[in-house]
């Protein structure tokens, strides 16, 4: 019979504080710049900022749960959201976020096979395939911004694309 192990002593449980903390900052981040974008009046860049965080208190959820499951405990520290003043200055503090996420999510993956909690890879796995679509879309908005200047793509990004049927 195995002893439980304590937070303290479990690594994948203090990597999934971390994530933890990671995660939260990201999305009070985000939320603020949804709310700035749409105050700017640019719905469609805000809905479809929308659309790529909206699955972060899933994700939330998610850690959190699966830090209990490792009778873990949560323990985690939230760094200061960055938080842009201009479109621009949104795209590329959330392009950082994300660029400083992926690679703790790359060493958390691989900790979690090393540990050999396939449980917890395959979860953070499944977070990493989709930070790696926002940062392809991330990519995607910065490279329209410097391609049409900031009056023509603010321009773009004033409505919301129409669901299609």
């Amino acid at each position: 019979m195995s002893a439980k192990i304590g937070v303290t002593d479990n690594p994948v449980v203090t990597i999934l504080n971390g994530l933890l903390g990671a995660v939260w900052r990201a999305c009070a981040q985000h939320q603020t710049h949804i709310a700035l974008i749409g105050a700017k009046g640019l719905h469609g860049l805000a809905d479809a900022m929308r659309m790529h965080t909206d699955d972060e208190p899933v994700t939330i959820r998610a850690l959190l749960n699966r830090v209990v499951d490792l009778d873990g405990a949560p323990a985690f520290t939230i760094e200061a959201p960055a938080i842009g003043a201009s479109v621009r200055e949104i795209l590329d503090n959330d392009m950082m976020i994300q660029r400083h996420t992926r690679p703790k999510l790359n060493a958390a993956a691989e900790a979690a096979g090393a540990a050999h909690d396939a449980t917890t890879r395959n979860l953070i796995e499944q977070i990493l395939a989709d930070e790696e679509q926002h940062l392809s879309w991330l990519d995607t908005e910065i490279a329209l911004y410097e391609t049409l200047g900031e009056s023509l793509y603010c321009a773009s990004r004033l409505q919301a694309r129409k669901a299609s049927a």
